[in-house]
Parts: C-alpha cells; sequence; structure tokens
C-alpha cells in the first residue's frame, strides 16, 4: 500500500486490475526474441543500473512510486502527466529496465517533481531532531472544508544521526528515513459532518525500535464551508453533453454533477507506460448541466467537447459559502464533417471496468455527444475465467442500433475477435451476425479451450458478411499481422508502431490506419480514427472509406495530406524525374510540437510548432516509388526518457498521424527487401510458437495453422522475385504459376480459388494457365497495336452479395506492349444521360502481386474487385482504357454486366446469442 496517513480513518479500496487489461500489457511488451533480432542489447545498460543500485535506493524509489501512483489513484490534478511520467521511471529503476536514468538523474527529477507539489498542494515540513514535540515549519492553518476531503503532503525531515523506522498512523503504515534526510508522506484532511470542531488535527508517528517511541504532529486548521458551482453548458442555445475540468484551490481536480461516482467514466488503468496502476481522471462527464461542491478560493473550470471544439477556460473566485451560476460553451474550430472528414472509435466495449457488466447504451450516447465522436462501434467479446464467464457487451444484436444513430452520429454493435497465445485480436466492423466462435484459446475462452478454428476461418466469416477486419494491437507478441497483411485480410491496423507500419508500407502493401480507444481500458475517442467520406454521411460510406485508406488518426491534432492533387489513400502513377508537390496541415487545441513529412521512413521535412496550427509543403522529384505520410506529437517535454509516445497515437494525447497517399514510379510499388526479409523471419518464430505453445486437437489442425503461416512466408520471400519479373515483358512459366497463385491467395479463400490453386500448380505451359484460371475470370480485353481497347464478359448476369467487396480476374491480352495502367469506369445506363454508377464501385487492384500497371508483356491477369451498395438486378457499362484520358471514344470499349445483388442476411444461418 501506499505510504498514506490520514487525519481521519478512511477505508481506501483501489480496483484491481482485470485480468483482460493484464493481457493487453502483453501485448504491449515486445518479445526478448524479436528485440534481439533487431540487433537490441541492453547488456551495458542493465549493468550500470544494477551497480548503481543499492537496498536503500530501491526502497527510496519504491517510497516515491507508491507517493507518485497514490496521488494520481487518488487526487487528480494538474500535475497528474508529470506524475505518471515520473512514476513511470521509479517503476523502470525498480525493475532494472533497459531504458532506466541514472541514479542521479532519477533523484534529480523526483526532487523537482517534489518542489512543484509542494507548490500547488497543501504541505507540510516536519523535523524528527532531539525535541519531544514534532512542528510544522509553517504555522498557517490548512483550510479544510466539512466532507471535502484535501490532499496534505507531508515531509518528514530526519535531523538525527541515526535511520528511523517508523509506523505512521492511522493507514500511514512503516516508512524508513535514513540519517540527515527526508520523505513526503501522502496525508488527508478531512472534517466529516460527525466531527466536532477544532482548530487543529493530529498525525501520530510511532518509532519501531528505541526509545522516545511516540509522537505527533499538532496541524492547525481552518474550517470553512464550501463554495458551490453550478454550470450549464450549451452549444447555440442547445444544452449539450461535455467533459468539464475543475480545479480547485487546494490544487486538486474534483468530480461533479450525475456522474462523479461513476467510475467507468473516472477511473482508468495506466497501460502507456505500463506500470500496473491506475489513474483517476481530472474531467468529469455532464449531460449539459451540473453542480460541484469546491473549497473556497480561486477555481478554474474547463470544458471541452471533442477535438473540434476549442476548450473552454475560465477563472473565478469564491467565497466560503457562495454558489456561482456559469454558463460555458465551446467555440468549433473546424467542423470536419463539413469537409468530409468523420471521427470514430473503432474499439469500444461499453461495459464497466470489471469488463463483464453492460453499461447503459443512454450513457455511451451522451458521452459521444459530450466527446463529439460520430461513431462508435460497441464491440462484443468472449471472456471466460475459472470462476465465471461472458460475452459482454450485449445490449444489442451485431449492426446498427437505430434509437441511438442519425444523421450525426452512428452506433453500430460489432465484434472482438480473438486469440491471446498465438494469433492475436480482431476488430469486425459491419457484421450482422457474431463471428463464432468469438474467441479462442487458452487466455480468452478456458484452460481447457484449443488455439483453432485460426484467425484466418474467422476474417474469411466477417468477410461474407460484407464486414471489415481490423488488427486490433499493433504487431507486439508476434501475432498473425503481417501474413493477416499478405494475404489481402487487413482492411485497417489500429494501435501500430510507426516503425512497424513503415515496414509492411515497404513491403508494397496499400494499408490504412485506424484506431480505437478499446474502453474501459481507455477514455472512449482518446485515440480515434477521421475517415473521408464521399457524400453525406452514412456507416456505410464511413466503412467504404476505410477500404478505401482515407483515413488518418489521432489524439488531439486534426491533420491533413495532398500531394499534387492527390488525397490520403490515392495512388500517384509518375515518372522517376516528376515533380512531387507535398502540402501537409495540422489543427490543434494545444501547441503542436513536431510536425513531419516522413517518406520510406525518412523525414523530409521537420518543423517544430509552438502554435496551434501550420503547415509544411515542398517539392521534390519522385525518384523512386514512395509513401509519403504526415505526422504530429507534442508527446515530448525535452527529456527523451520520458518521450513515451512518439509518434504512435495510442500511447497519449497530443498525436496524430495520416495514412499514405501512395507514388508508383514506373508502375511499381515501393518495395524494401530488407521489409520483406523481417516480415519472413518474424513469421518463422512465429511459426515455433505455433509448434510449442499451440493446443490442437490433432496434428491436422496444428498443421493448418502452420501451413497458413508458411504460406506467407514464402509470399514474403516472393515478393522481391515479383517485383524484378513484373519489370520483365515475359515471365517463366514458373514465374508465371508462382506469381499467379500469389494473386489467387490475396483473392480470399473459397473452394473456387482452392480449386484454381490446385489446375494452376498441375499446369505444363503458359497456354494453359489460361484454362486454370477461367472459372474466375470475368472480363477478357485486348490492346490493339493502336492502344485501343477491346473489353468484353465471359457472362451476362453477375450474382453478387449487397456491401460484400468479390474479386475476379481479367485476361488481358496486350499486344501493344503498353505498360500504362489499365483503368475500368463503371456507368450507370439507366440514368438519363448516363452517369457515374455511384450505387457500385469497379477497380482494378493494385497490390504487390498484381499492378494496375500492364507489365508489356502479351499474356497477363488482373484483378478488378465489385462492391455493390444496393440490393438488386442493376445494369452498369464498363469503359476500359489504358491511359488515353479524354482522348476520342474510339480508343475505348464497353461491356455492359447485369448485376444481380443480393442482400446479406442479418442474422446467423447457425447461431444465436444475446437475442441474434
Amino acid at each position: 500500500m501506499p505510504n498514506r496517513a490520514s487525519f481521519q480513518k478512511r477505508d481506501v479500496s483501489f480496483i484491481d486490475m482485470a485480468l483482460f487489461v493484464a493481457t493487453l500489457m502483453i501485448l504491449i511488451a515486445r518479445s526478448d526474441r524479436l528485440h534481439a533480432h533487431e540487433g537490441h542489447t541492453h547488456t551495458h545498460t542493465d549493468q550500470r543500473v544494477a551497480a548503481a543500485k543499492t537496498s536503500v535506493d530501491t526502497e527510496e524509489a519504491e517510497q516515491h512510486f507508491q507517493l507518485f501512483t497514490s496521488l494520481i489513484a487518488q487526487w487528480p490534478n494538474a500535475m497528474t502527466e508529470q506524475l505518471i511520467s515520473q512514476a513511470a521511471e521509479e517503476h523502470r529503476f525498480l525493475h532494472s529496465d533497459p531504458k532506466a536514468i541514472s541514479l542521479e538523474a532519477l533523484r534529480k527529477h523526483r526532487s523537482e517533481i517534489l518542489s512543484q507539489l509542494h507548490q500547488q498542494l497543501r504541505s507540510l515540513r516536519v523535523d524528527w531532531s532531539n525535541a519531544t514535540v514534532l512542528k510544522p515549519e509553517s504555522t498557517e492553518p490548512i483550510l479544510v472544508c466539512r466532507s471535502i476531503a484535501t490532499p496534505v503532503l507531508t515531509t518528514l525531515r530526519n535531523a538525527s544521526d541515526r535511520d528511523l523506522l517508523l509506523s505512521v498512523a492511522p493507514n500511514g503504515g512503516n516508512v524508513r528515513v535514513k540519517a540527515a534526510s527526508e520523505i513526503t508522506l501522502l496525508c488527508e484532511a478531512l472534517v466529516d459532518e460527525s466531527t466536532e470542531l477544532s482548530d487543529r488535527i493530529t498525525i501520530q508517528l510511532a518509532k519501531l525500535q528505541g526509545e522516545d517511541r511516540e509522537r505527533s504532529i499538532e496541524v492547525p486548521i481552518r474550517i470553512a464551508k464550501a463554495g458551490v458551482i453550478r454550470g450549464t453548458i450549451r452549444d447555440g442555445q442547445t444544452i449539450t453533453p461535455a467533459r468539464v475540468t475543475v480545479l480547485c484551490s487546494d490544487g486538486v481536480c474534483r468530480h461533479g454533477g450525475e456522474f462523479a461516482n461513476k467510475s467507468t467514466f473516472t477511473d482508468k488503468p495506466i497501460i502507456y507506460p505500463p506500470i500496473g496502476t491506475w489513474r483517476k481522471h481530472s474531467f468529469f462527464y455532464t449531460g449539459g448541466t451540473f453542480e460541484i461542491e469546491v473549497p473556497p478560493g480561486a477555481t478554474q473550470i474547463t470544458v471541452e467537447r471533442g477535438f473540434e471544439h476549442k476548450p473552454h477556460v475560465i477563472d473565478l473566485t469564491l467565497d466560503a459559502g457562495q454558489t456561482k451560476e456559469v454558463d460555458l460553451s465551446c467555440q468549433q474550430m473546424i467542423d470536419m464533417a463539413n469537409l468530409g472528414w468523420i471521427s470514430g472509435d473503432t474499439h469500444v466495449h461499453w461495459v464497466t471496468n470489471a469488463w463483464n457488466v453492460d453499461e447503459p447504451l443512454s450513457l455511451l450516447s451522451m458521452v459521444q455527444k459530450a466527446e463529439d465522436l460520430r461513431v462508435a462501434n460497441n464491440l462484443t467479446l468472449l471472456q471466460r475465467y475459472a470462476d465465471q464467464a461472458f460475452i459482454k457487451p450485449s445490449q444489442a444484436p451485431m449492426g446498427p442500433i437505430p434509437q441511438y444513430s442519425n444523421s450525426r452520429f452512428h452506433m453500430h454493435m460489432g465484434e472482438e475477435y480473438r486469440n491471446q497465445d498465438l494469433y492475436g485480436h480482431l476488430c469486425f466492423l459491419n457484421i450482422n451476425w457474431l463471428v463464432q466462435s468469438i474467441g479462442t484459446g487458452s487466455i480468452i475462452a478456458g484452460p481447457d479451450a484449443l488455439d483453432y478454428p485460426i484467425n484466418r476461418t474467422a476474417i474469411d466469416d466477417c468477410r461474407e458478411q460484407g464486414g471489415i477486419s481490423i488488427e486490433a494491437h499493433g504487431t507486439a507478441g508476434n501475432k498473425d499481422v503481417p501474413v493477416n497483411v499478405i494475404h489481402n485480410l487487413v482492411d485497417s491496423l489500429d494501435q501500430l508502431e510507426p516503425e512497424m507500419y513503415y515496414r509492411l508500407l515497404d513491403c508494397g502493401f496499400r494499408l490504412p490506419l485506424t484506431n480505437g480507444s478499446d474502453h474501459p481500458a481507455r477514455t472512449l475517442g482518446i485515440a480515434r480514427a477521421y475517415v473521408k467520406v464521399d457524400g453525406p454521411f452514412t456507416y456505410d460510406r464511413w466503412i467504404e472509406g476505410i477500404r478505401r485508406g482515407r483515413t488518418f488518426t489521432t489524439s488531439g491534432p486534426l491533420i491533413f495530406l495532398n500531394v499534387n492533387d492527390s488525397s490520403i489513400g490515392d495512388v500517384i502513377h509518375t515518372g522517376a524525374n516528376e515533380k512531387l508537390h507535398i502540402r501537409a496541415k495540422v489543427i490543434s487545441r494545444q501547441p503542436i510540437g513536431r510536425f513531419q513529412l516522413v517518406s520510406n521512413g525518412n523525414i523530409i521535412a521537420e518543423r517544430n510548432i509552438d502554435e496551434t496550427s501550420a503547415e509544411l509543403e515542398l517539392s521534390i522529384p519522385a525518384n523512386e516509388s514512395r509513401w509519403i505520410v504526415a505526422r504530429c506529437s507534442s508527446r515530448t517535454d525535452g527529456r527523451a526518457e520520458f518521450d513515451f509516445g512518439n509518434f504512435n497515437v495510442i500511447t497519449g494525447p497530443g498525436i496524430a498521424h495520416t495514412s499514405p497517399v501512395y507514388v508508383h514510379v514506373d508502375g511499381q510499388p515501393r518495395f524494401d527487401a530488407a521489409a520483406a526479409i523481417y516480415w519472413a523471419e518474424r513469421m518463422r518464430v512465429h511459426v515455433l510458437d505455433i509448434v510449442s505453445k499451440g493446443r490442437f486437437a490433432n496434428a491436422q489442425q496444428r498443421d493448418e495453422a502452420v501451413a497458413y503461416i508458411e504460406q506467407g512466408i514464402d509470399m514474403y520471400n516472393a515478393l522481391e522475385q515479383n517485383i524484378r519479373t513484373a519489370r520483365q515483358r515475359e515471365e517463366t512459366l514458373n514465374e508465371a504459376k508462382n506469381r499467379l497463385a500469389n494473386v489467387l491467395r490475396q483473392m480470399g479463400n473459397t473452394p473456387e480459388i482452392e480449386a484454381a490453386l490446385k489446375a494452376l500448380a498441375a499446369c505444363d505451359s503458359l497456354r494453359s494457365l489460361q484454362k486454370a484460371l477461367s472459372p474466375l475470370t470475368l472480363l477478357t480485353a485486348s490492346v490493339n497495336p493502336e492502344s485501343r481497347v477491346k473489353i468484353s464478359s465471359r457472362s451476362d448476369r453477375i450474382e453478387l452479395l449487397q456491401g460484400r467487396p468479390q474479386r475476379f480476374l481479367i485476361q488481358l491480352e496486350n499486344i501493344a506492349g503498353t505498360t500504362a495502367p489499365l483503368g475500368l469506369t463503371a456507368i450507370d445506363i439507366a440514368s438519363d444521360p448516363p452517369q457515374a454508377a455511384d450505387w457500385c464501385d469497379i477497380r482494378v487492384i493494385d497490390s504487390p502481386f498484381s499492378s494496375v500497371h500492364c507489365t508489356g508483356a502479351e499474356n497477363e491477369f488482373k484483378v478488378i474487385e465489385i462492391l455493390v451498395r444496393e440490393s438488386g438486378l442493376r445494369e452498369v457499362r464498363l469503359v476500359a482504357d489504358v491511359g488515353q484520358g479524354t482522348q476520342d471514344l474510339g480508343f475505348r470499349a464497353t461491356a455492359d454486366l447485369l448485376l444481380d445483388a443480393k442482400p446479406l442476411r442479418i442474422t446467423s444461418p447457425t447461431n444465436t446469442i444475446n437475442g441474434e
């Protein structure tokens, strides 16, 4: 327990961290094996820390760790973030962490923190010397309000020539104070309604050994009646929910209103940095009106409403017993929705901090509005322990929740499918029924559970429903992320470390970033994704924006990126000598800090910004294929040891990171062989983990899990070969078979594809490839010597599922030998006049294995993807071209397709859970 003395004994209960949160912390830590693979060694640092540490140093660090974490957990104040940083440093020192700072630096920073705390909070300084009575250094009375507890920092200096081992009563525990040193205790001043009035209170101390064993501190107090603040928050003339911070005259942030004591809102674990403790938020939520009692004196109120509104700060002074009424509002800095950018939290569990009890959706709706969070995805998960099992949250079936959704805010039920031991966690959005078995493996599904089926099976089920699959927790733990990526099973990535993200981009993948809070592990919307939608906001368009990579992720700043005339998620096809004009912009409620443009892992432009808005602009030659992102971070105070977050949005406030704009030079994506090798090596370690740790019913299940990873390794190894041969006009038979096999693997995991893979393996000539792939070929096209395109369909009618992207092949005969991109435009010929078919999306897929660019070879295959947003029978005309733009329409040909889109089922065909 913390070193905590109390003027009046009062039980203090600390929330035990749920096992689920503990497993999240496991996800945060990287495996030692992978650190070794990356060449990091900390032996020298470990030896330095161990050599410098003594038992007394350890005891001091432990005492201060407890002091700081007690303040964080019980008394939120203006220094909470600094206290978390310092507690992390004490924790690193105690655990001989390789990143621990020196003992000298630790003591220096500790002294600075304590000095600031004594200035901001009520404090006492007393000496233990040869005197028999302990007297405070200052006789100024401490202001105390009835029934309002106030923290008092009590610094006890040992002025004697011997170490003291003291018992502090009540509730203070045992503390050691070295000779000629001091220790700071966290005490509490509280006079409740039943306590008789007095002008002083007492702290008792007892020496555990020797004479002169008991002493007391007589502390003068002044009892005053609390002041009352009644607040109303408005958006125009409408009363609106918001989050409110009230910083009181004693340095403490207090809670008021109807949710003041709701621990789901007020208490959260500290996950970054992972120090195993909890924090109490400085703010509280209100539905629009609140009342709060505060000590008299200077009081500051701050109102916030998400990332698009400036905080509203007012200062007022209250006399004892005075009541003040205040009207508050937040000025909107920017209307992101008006620009087509819609905010959303991809990862919410609307449950209590214990995880096993639902919170009302009415509260989720209120907090959504308070945080100005437009989309909330409430994800059901499975957890089994020895003494209980639950599937929560369970307030509604999968899908939209109509009573809490409108054109401005949307609430949607989804699923987190989890395997903790081996494969990782997945967020399934836009699904209609729960994907079974919801979770696998012993940590999630119980000690007797198998690590089967593998996560790929669940992703296929999600995709079959028209859903998207998001990797939930970055790449920590060496789970399935890279193998899912290369199989085209990842729609976006949450909570991903930028350096790992860049390694995936370096393999030529087009992958967006998203983010979610993982509430109740964190506050709703504390990290969120902004998604660009076309037209008026709908949830379907929001999901489609993620699929198209039109996202940025943020914990505060709003960030924009354009390259030439292209936006986030777009691909620019250009030559090496062509100019790229890059422009990034950021708007923030707080000073921005570092603002950077990054391409291919290198910072190409940077500014340090003390303002709340800034732009970066530069022009460079393309030179090579590349990806370009913008990012910013205020997560540093000039001390590198406290710079936990850098540019990973989930680690703290003040960070933003865009998804890329992609630049393909000569038809090729960015490719760095070292990145592909890195992921292949990680997957080899992953195979060893599956073999040694996996629980399977039989060898066949284990072999299936291993084969999936090994297939991914082969695909990473094939990337470099594919990039090299893509620049050639012709491939050998084996090169063509291997590349086309990888193309098929990225198209899905269906019986038709499996049959095509078997037929492909048996091919003995380039011509026989066409027959093997014929069942998956929807269109044939030819480019004559004048680059005129002729296109035709092999089927007049195609059955599809509404809202589910489906992929097919185009067989291309390229007599012209062109290397231009193949383009398709969908025209709604039922409209008058004909216009673009906005009810469907048909495009040629650009991937490391199948470029939108023609290779110049006489025969090749391309992949197209068709997504139909509306069910029913509709006719569409495809217009094909190879880069002629607006030239004579004679250069293009058309093919008419009848698309028969069947509506997706909204209930599971085999399972019902929680009323579904």
